[in-house]
């Protein structure tokens, strides 16, 4: 007869790893957009941008870096294109830029990998598709946190007037990468969604 306490604790340990793969499900969908703008600032008058540095931290070579910025700058100037917006090389009304960057997290669980170091001489260190890092067994307790603010600043004040950030964890930082297209139209969908402000357009 099975030992009623030890049958009583599995039950409850299958329960607590069931609402922990619940709620880590939950975390990875996660999306967040938020944005603070300058209430006295209006874009009705300001329709000319051009573009400053951007920083895009990631271990990708620099060479995938470059091509992921051209698509974030890309998407960015065709949103602004629907919106009257136009792009200056001379004089513009403001100025646009982002930050952007992850990181990445090994959450509790039991990977059969969780270190970098090759097993044998000829074992290559393996790597995760937005930066480089140990090996786990499949990514299922591997998430990166995504993170990127678009600043735009008044050409003439130097004052930040609008600044949006776009949070997302990638629960298959791989498979991000291979719909990067997709990944970077929906970031900037929803960080130029409400852009301009509403009563200062």
């Amino acid at each position: 007869m099975a030992n009623p306490i030890k049958r009583l604790t599995l039950v409850s340990y299958g329960a607590r790893l069931g609402f922990l793969i619940l709620v880590i499900a939950q975390v990875i969908s996660a999306q967040k957009v938020s944005t603070t703008f300058d209430s006295d600032y209006s874009f009705a008058g300001h329709r000319r941008y051009a573009w400053r540095e951007n920083r895009l931290m990631t271990r990708q070579h620099p060479d995938t870096n470059e091509l992921m910025d051209l698509k974030i700058v890309k998407t960015v100037n065709q949103a602004l294109a629907a919106k009257n917006f136009e792009e200056a090389k001379d004089n513009p009304d403001f100025y646009i830029y982002y930050d952007a960057g992850g990181n990445m997290d090994v959450l509790t669980g039991s990977p059969e990998r969780a270190n970098s170091t090759p097993l044998s001489p000829t074992d290559r260190t393996p790597t995760y598709g937005l930066g480089n890092g140990p090996g786990l067994a499949p990514a299922t307790w591997l998430k990166v946190n995504g993170e990127i603010v678009f600043h735009i600043t008044d050409a003439e004040s130097k004052k930040v007037v609008w600044e949006t950030t776009y949070k997302k964890t990638f629960r298959d930082p791989n498979k991000a990468l291979r719909n990067w297209d997709k990944v970077v139209d929906e970031l900037v969908a929803k960080s130029f969604k409400d852009f301009p402000p509403k009563g200062k357009k």
